[in-house]
């Protein structure tokens, strides 16, 4: 791919666009891409509102998407405005043409609204995922991955997801060791699968209408290495078994158990994050038991296990720091 196609719509979002001119707007030659033609296309207007500093100049008008290699759409402030008819049929034409299409984050929706999700697999931000279920109703949608590819139609989670599908774009067409060391430039990971989970930040509940409850959730999460169980719970809160348990998903969402397993799940999570501890010393701080069982868990919940979970979130945070201060 050597010409690049950016639609820009009202309401871009600035790191979306950012990401492109990053991957495709940069000289990268000396890690063996590029260059590249990229066309900032819009819809009948010489400048496009961009979020949240003020305007971006368009290079051409919605005919340059004709000829482009890859169309990308970035994401929008609001993913459900109407997309203009003129640009909706500039992108249909691109993707007959034979031009790779792709949504970035909420970029998705202006895909859909093209009708180019239509039995195709897609994902969006996670916050935007039902939305994306009304918008696009015959697409195949994929809540748990960081992007998707049906060969000509690619969509992303949001928001560095978007760059995790430029550098798969990348790989896909410059080969590995060309996207391994541009992701060296960009100090990020060479490649995180399109099939590995968002990483879905789960707060904590809201506070339940029972003081009780909210307190032996508090209790709870200061004991999550000592292998407490639901029935230590329901203990602690003085309430009947079934009340508890009523209660607990009436604010929550979810069972006792559940609820448990996320938490510790979470610990976890954070301990891989921020000490060195080996994956066996984490499961059992985090009341997981056994590496074997953390695995387990952390593949049910996050896609990944510990190993890569950590490599991810505290590999790359080293290999910043080490590349600033040689």
């Amino acid at each position: 791919m050597r010409t690049i196609g950016v639609l820009l719509l009202p309401g871009t979002r600035t790191f979306d666009l950012a990401v492109l001119g990053e991957v495709w707007g940069q000289d990268r030659t000396d890690s063996g891409i590029g260059p590249f033609t990229v066309r900032l296309c819009s819809p009948g207007r010489v400048r496009t509102p961009l979020s949240p500093f003020g305007d971006v100049a368009a290079t051409h008008g919605l005919a340059g998407l004709g000829g482009c290699d890859l169309v990308l759409a970035p994401g929008r402030d609001d993913p459900l405005a109407p997309v203009a008819p003129a640009a909706v049929a500039a992108l249909r034409r691109a993707h007959r043409a034979g031009a790779t299409v792709a949504g970035l984050c909420s970029g998705a929706f202006t895909l859909a609204a093209a009708g180019l999700l239509d039995g195709r697999p897609a994902t969006t931000h996670w916050r935007d995922l039902d939305a994306l279920a009304l918008a696009a109703p015959r697409a195949d949608l994929q809540r748990d991955v960081l992007y998707t590819d049906d060969g000509g139609v690619l969509t992303s989670a949001g928001v560095v997801g978007g760059l995790d599908l430029c550098l798969y774009l990348v790989r896909r067409d410059h080969g590995a060791d060309v996207a391994a060391a541009l992701a060296r430039r960009l100090v990020m990971p060479p490649a995180r699968e399109g099939g590995q989970r968002q990483y879905v930040e789960n707060p904590l509940p809201p506070p339940s209408a029972q003081p009780g409850l909210a307190s032996t959730m508090d209790w709870a999460l200061g004991r999550l290495a000592t292998g407490i169980g639901v029935e230590d719970l329901v203990g602690h809160a003085r309430m009947s078994e079934r009340t508890f348990h009523r209660e607990f998903a009436a604010a929550t969402g979810v069972t006792p158990g559940r609820w448990l397993r996320v938490q510790r799940v979470r610990y976890a999570q954070r301990l891989l994050e921020t000490t060195s501890l080996p994956v066996d010393r984490v499961a059992e701080r985090s009341g997981l038991g056994t590496a074997a069982n953390l695995r387990r868990r952390m593949r049910a919940e996050v896609g990944v296990g510990p190993d890569s979970y950590r490599r991810t979130f505290r590999g790359a945070t080293v290999e910043a720091c080490t590349s600033t201060s040689s």
